[in-house]
């Protein structure tokens, strides 16, 4: 079992849902969490490839400088990532968008938009943003949820895994679009077998 972003699969096909799937478990049981302090953000940020490497080094030196300062922006993250998480388990349950967690999102990646640069880097001109301290961390991933939704109509609704204990949310890129859990290996193969057993104690 994973016991924090360091070694957490990250099965959600995007860097926001890998946002939201820090915490372990959303259905049976709750937790744990993963997201407990500003190095979990970074850790999650690098390896989700938000950040390339020497921007981690950077932001961690400034958690060794500051780390009361650093940790006081995890309870954003938080914030933002209930926020994110509400927003696209509603595609799962086909409903609309809900209102307030829309308005966190949009007033997160409006703020970290406004923060990026036009640049031309070797494979043409991208959009970079300005990563100076871990608060910018929250904008990066939510600019991830903001993608998401400006491709709404370009892919599948988002998918929230049906696997006992689980709860993550993922994108279906599964030929037939009828993919059930964040993965066939874990919560696919734990629910056949829970079934399985279920139906020969009948």
């Amino acid at each position: 079992m994973a016991t924090s972003t360091s070694d957490m699969p990250l099965r959600g096909g995007n860097p926001a849902l890998d946002f939201t799937n820090t915490l372990d478990s959303r259905i049976g049981r709750y937790g744990p969490d993963f997201l407990k302090s500003a190095d979990d953000l970074v850790i999650l940020a690098e390896r989700a490839d938000v950040i390339d490497g020497p921007t981690a080094v950077m932001l961690n030196r400034a958690i060794s400088l500051n780390p009361e300062r650093a940790q006081g922006n995890i309870d954003d993250s938080l914030t933002l990532r209930e926020a994110i998480y509400a927003v696209f388990l509603s595609e799962d349950r086909d409903e609309a968008y809900p209102a307030q967690p829309l308005a966190v999102l949009f007033d997160a990646a409006e703020r970290a938009r406004a923060r990026q640069r036009l640049c031309r880097g070797e494979n043409g001109f991208t959009w970079e943003a300005s990563v100076e301290s871990i608060g910018d961390l929250n904008g990066l991933f939510a600019l991830a949820a903001a993608d998401l939704l400006i491709a709404r109509e370009r892919r599948r609704p988002v998918r929230e895994c049906k696997g006992d204990n689980c709860g993550w949310l993922f994108l279906d890129t599964s030929k037939g679009g009828r993919r059930m859990w964040c993965s066939e290996a874990s919560c696919g193969s734990h629910s056949r077998v829970k079934r399985f057993r279920s139906e020969k104690g009948r």
